[in-house]
């Protein structure tokens, strides 16, 4: 690990989708008017910074591309672009077997959706400090098993 002024160590954190696409698509929330993009871009500026080590998951990019398509209505090529910005700020790592069959006893045991369920894998094998996510069943599930996060929390203990 990278340490700053010798001091303290860079810690390591996995970003779920929702997170990212708050941050990417300056987001909004519809009932109070409230920006839930600003925690997100804190803590992706925190990791350009290298302040932070953010991880994200191979199908967390496919997931944003999905979404970017068809519920925001991107281009192909403003996807391409920002998935390659995504790459660049980002680690991702590949779930392997492992991981994809760890998930699909998650799936079956609890009800998250697939993209969790491989997330919440992936975060088992990379051992983050922290599990990044808005989605509060999701969090409910993943504190039995690391620490979790939400966007605003994890800002706000920086």
């Amino acid at each position: 690990m990278v340490r700053l002024n010798n001091l303290q160590e860079v810690k390591s954190i996995i970003l779920d989708t929702d997170v990212i696409v708050n941050w990417l698509t300056q987001e909004v929330e519809t009932v109070t008017g409230k920006d839930i993009w600003t925690a997100p871009y804190k803590i992706i500026t925190k990791i350009e910074e290298k302040k932070l080590k953010g991880f994200i998951s191979l199908t967390t990019i496919l997931e944003i591309r999905f979404l970017l398509r068809r519920k925001k209505g991107l281009s192909e090529k403003e996807i391409a672009s920002v998935i390659e910005d995504l790459v660049k700020i980002f680690e991702v790592g590949i779930p392997d077997e492992i991981t994809l069959l760890r998930a699909n006893r998650f799936q079956t045991k609890y009800p998250i959706d697939p993209f969790d369920a491989i997330l919440l894998s992936f975060a088992l094998t990379t051992k983050p400090y922290k599990l990044i996510t808005r989605d509060t069943d999701f969090l409910k599930i993943a504190t039995q098993f690391l620490p979790t996060s939400n966007p605003e929390d994890f800002i706000s203990h920086l």
